[in-house]
């Protein structure tokens, strides 16, 4: 009520639908009940005019992210077919204030795309409510993935793989721009630290260790000629008298457009060469892409769910095609829950000789980059 009798009391001068739009816009920065605030988003979404957001566009993208991207979502929304929402979010990319400045350029990043509206909007409002989900992307197994059924040897890999992903993140503002080789290098180097930082000796249930040895090496110039992926695994898992085998798999890695020189912003996507795609799936049907992030996080995804997407959306004289944030989320894992289930889960890589010759860099078509060797050695506890 005290609401309706403030804007009811406004000078005659005072554009009354505009203040109106600022009022609900502000009640929804504080607002923390669920259903009061669809009901304020429903409300802005009826207000919004493209010449009044115009005139708002500093002052909303300055207010921020208590809107929980409801400015970012309507300013792309209403700039796809309006120029002065297009020219506000220009001026505002050169405001003196830094945050505004910031959010301007990620909003111009999202209106100047040549992408479909529906995927842009999605991108938006999809990175917001993951953000604020306690755990995304979410792990798909159950509480155990490995053979052992043990929560210590997956906790000790998990966080690792974790600490090894946070390290490679906080290091993006000088490694962005650097080629994917050397994104790749830096992030093996990484999970090989914390690997070999790993307690020696850790009892499990029934087993006196792990001994996780994670080694890697670049392949040489001659080698590189016959590269068809990044990096070629092999997993060798040894329980003296009780089993023995290894394993192979293949991985690609891509970094996203947000990384390339003039591509700041928010947006995410990643460019998938087919021939590439095809010669992984040939050697290995649990082969996986890594795909960095503009943040510097690592997502995982099955190369078989990119292979689908192809097979949907690639014409078919083009040698490459683009996949976005929007596609991959709901199938994308990240690292953490990634490496258990290829080191210790055998859920996944192949112990065919085609997949490990491959994955050991002798096969004839397909030598990876980077060869990533882990040795998972258990001793039987004696009575």
């Amino acid at each position: 009520m005290w609401v309706s009798r403030l804007l009811e009391r406004l000078d005659s001068h005072v554009d009354q639908r505009l203040a109106g739009l600022w009022c609900d816009l502000a009640l929804l920065a504080g607002e923390r009940d669920s259903v009061a605030a669809a009901g304020l988003r429903r409300r802005v979404e009826k207000r919004a005019r493209p010449g009044m957001w115009a005139r708002s566009l500093e002052w909303l993208l300055l207010l921020g992210t208590p809107l929980q991207s409801v400015d970012m979502a309507l300013t792309v929304a209403l700039a796809d077919k309006h120029a002065s929402v297009r020219r506000a979010v220009s001026r505002c990319s050169r405001s003196p204030v830094l945050s505004v400045q910031l959010r301007a350029a990620g909003l111009q990043a999202a209106v100047e795309s040549t992408r479909p509206l529906e995927e842009r909007l999605l991108d938006i409002v999809s990175a917001s409510v993951d953000a604020r989900r306690n755990d995304f992307p979410r792990p798909l197994a159950a509480p155990s993935s490995t053979w052992l059924a043990d929560h210590g040897l997956e906790g000790l890999v998990r966080g690792a793989t974790r600490r090894a992903v946070a390290d490679f993140a906080g290091s993006m503002d000088d490694l962005g721009l650097a080629e994917e080789e050397h994104l790749t290098a830096t992030l093996l180097a990484g999970l090989v630290r914390e690997f070999t930082a790993l307690p020696a000796h850790t009892h499990l249930a029934g087993v006196a260790g792990p001994h996780l040895r994670v080694g890697h090496r670049t392949v040489t110039k001659k080698e590189e000629r016959t590269n068809g992926a990044d990096i070629g695994v092999v997993v060798d898992i040894r329980v003296p008298g009780q089993l023995h085998l290894r394993t192979g798999d293949l991985i690609q890695v891509k970094k996203s457009t947000a990384l390339m020189p003039g591509r700041t912003g928010r947006e995410d996507t990643w460019t998938i060469k087919r021939r590439q795609l095809h010669d992984l799936l040939e050697h290995s049907a649990s082969a996986a892409y890594w795909l960095i992030r503009g943040t510097g996080d690592v997502l995982v995804v099955p190369a078989k769910f990119l292979c689908a997407v192809e097979g949907a959306t690639a014409c078919a004289s083009s040698k490459q095609f683009t996949v976005g944030y929007t596609v991959i989320r709901h199938t994308a894992v990240p690292m953490e829950q990634y490496l258990p289930d290829l080191v210790v889960g055998l859920w996944l890589g192949s112990s065919s000789d085609r997949t490990l010759h491959a994955a050991q860099g002798t096969g004839r078509t397909t030598r990876p980059r980077f060869a990533l060797t882990i040795d998972v050695v258990l001793e039987p506890m004696q009575g």
